[in-house]
């Protein structure tokens, strides 16, 4: 019986090793830049523009081999990413802002060998945010000036693609769109009379460069 059972955890043991190994885990370090620009609504469409401005991002990963070239990685980040208004009139910049989150995104990832040292992927997936810094926008002194409100908690999606190098390096490039908005007005006027819609809102579009090393 003693046998019966060493035998049996043998075997278990044998087949947990040979499925880690089959699937693959892979853990380390990723962080980047980040691209990003307002998609307003409303009356602040007419009035302003976003236009690109840089933040950054970094924080742990982990990637997972599945089978038939699939995977999925997942990562927490904080990130910083910059927003800015400019007047339609005259392009000035009206105000700008660094929002900070934790951001969770998950993806689907498919892999391509390429030779002996690289592989090439697509990713997809989800991203949920996590608003960690000031909850309000005021611009400009004046309370009339105006403000924006940004939400709790945010969904996006990523479209990406990149190339592993060595088993260690991975360097990607993603695109990062809103599925829910970002944030909304809370005030009516916008100086010298100018009236805005309450509750007009907004969302945030990123682009994203990023490089991970796997330990």
């Amino acid at each position: 019986m003693k046998r019966f059972f060493s035998a049996l955890l043998l075997v278990v043991a044998l087949a947990c090793n040979n499925t880690a190994a089959a699937f693959g885990f892979d853990w380390g370090v990723t962080g980047g830049l980040n691209y990003t620009k307002l998609n307003l609504k409303g009356e602040w469409k007419n009035m302003a523009k976003s236009e690109n401005r840089a933040g950054w991002f970094i924080g742990p990963k982990v990637n997972v081999g599945l089978i038939a070239g699939f995977g999925v990685d997942g990562a927490l980040l904080y990130s910083q990413r910059k927003f800015n208004l400019t007047d339609k009139e005259d392009g000035q910049t009206v105000d700008s802002k660094t929002q900070r989150s934790i951001e969770i995104p998950i993806n689907l990832k498919y892999s391509i060998g390429v030779g002996s040292i690289a592989n090439v992927y697509l990713t997809t997936g989800p991203q949920f945010g996590f608003n960690v810094g000031n909850h309000t926008w005021r611009l400009g002194s004046d309370p009339d000036d105006g403000m924006f409100k940004t939400e709790n908690m945010t969904t996006t999606w990523n479209v990406g693609a990149g190339v592993k190098l060595l088993g260690h390096l991975d360097v990607g490039i993603s695109y990062n769109f809103a599925l829910t908005k970002m944030g909304k007005t809370l005030l009516e006027q916008a100086g010298a009379g100018n009236y805005i819609g309450k509750g007009d809102d907004y969302k945030a579009n990123t682009f994203q460069v990023q490089a991970t090393y796997y330990f």
